[in-house]
């Protein structure tokens, strides 16, 4: 039997706003704001801090089944992303 969710079009129209960081001068984010930040940990030697760099972002979709996924965009790549509700 074949899980539902899997697979399915979301059910709105597919976003054009694409995520390319923060305005540095704002800011705030260009398009619409992110669900969830995807960050790389990078370590500054001069400060020995970990500082974290914005490398991506993820938006909460609900499929027309009502099942929930995330688009996750990081550059160019564009992913879909699901929950792991396997037993």
């Amino acid at each position: 039997m074949a899980k539902s969710g899997l697979g399915e079009m979301p059910e709105r129209e597919e976003r054009e706003t694409s995520f390319s960081g923060q305005d540095s001068a704002a800011g705030k984010y260009v398009g619409e704001k992110p669900d969830l930040r995807v960050v790389q940990v990078e370590y500054d030697s001069r400060l020995g801090k970990a500082v974290y760099k914005d490398v991506g972002a993820m938006w909460r979709n609900v499929s027309k089944a009502g099942n929930e996924f995330y688009t996750m965009k990081i550059g160019k790549l564009k992913l879909l992303v699901f929950p792991n509700n396997k037993d």
